[in-house]
């Protein structure tokens, strides 16, 4: 696989942004507790979003299948 030139994600990365999800949706119970079990904090307010992050990952996708468009990709699935 060839080195993209992007650092290594871990799922534990995406906490806060799952935590902002959680709280920008009113689900803020679920939101204690994912919190709780998971330590994550606040997202920074600068930070991607979950929407720019799947996004660039279905482009990233898409591009790899050879596909002109995340659209065509998803039609795929």
């Amino acid at each position: 696989m060839a080195d993209t030139g992007l650092r290594r994600v871990v799922p534990s990365d995406l906490y806060p942004l799952v935590l902002g999800f959680l709280r920008d949706n009113q689900l803020s119970e679920v939101a204690s507790k994912f919190a709780k079990a998971t330590g994550a904090t606040q997202q920074d307010a600068n930070a991607s979003s979950l929407l720019d992050i799947y996004s660039f990952w279905l482009n990233q996708r898409a591009a790899a299948c050879g596909e002109g468009s995340s659209q065509s990709f998803r039609e795929q699935q």
